[in-house]
């Protein structure tokens, strides 16, 4: 398994950032953010498939308006 350093420094600056963003908004220690960052990164994923999930829910149900509201097999 070949390991891809941009898409590790990539990941990593995410995860700080995301981590450094809730202990600014909490008014928390970093410290305190990093102990908790993977619960904070967590929250954070979870809240982005929502969003996602739902924007693909709504644009699917636009479409099938549009389109008559046709059964696919």
């Amino acid at each position: 398994m070949r390991i891809r350093v941009p898409v590790l420094l990539a990941s990593f600056a995410v995860c700080a950032g995301l981590t450094a963003l809730a202990a600014w908004i909490l008014d928390w220690s970093f410290q305190r953010a990093a102990t908790l960052s993977p619960i904070i990164v967590l929250v954070f994923g979870a809240a982005a498939f929502l969003v996602v999930l739902w924007s693909r829910v709504l644009w699917e149900s636009i479409r099938a308006r549009r389109e008559g509201r046709r059964v696919r097999h």
